[in-house]
């Protein structure tokens, strides 16, 4: 069975901020071509990478601290 994906992205400053849609819910993306911030899903993504060439790292972070029970 085929899976549906559902994703749009909607320039708020074109270059610069983008609204994020998908099935799974909304995220902002903040930063020019290089280097970018991901805002949404509960945690926080950094991406860097070499614009045109397809070489790219990530790395996550989450943006609640759950307190451990003791």
């Amino acid at each position: 069975m085929a899976r549906i994906r559902f994703y749009r992205r909607i320039p708020i400053i074109p270059g610069l901020v983008w609204l994020n849609l998908s099935k799974s819910g909304v995220s902002i993306t903040i930063g020019p071509r290089g280097f970018k911030l991901t805002l949404g899903h509960g945690r926080a993504r950094t991406t860097v990478g070499l614009p045109g060439t397809g070489i790219s790292a990530s790395e996550d972070f989450p943006l609640s601290r759950k307190r451990r029970k003791r």
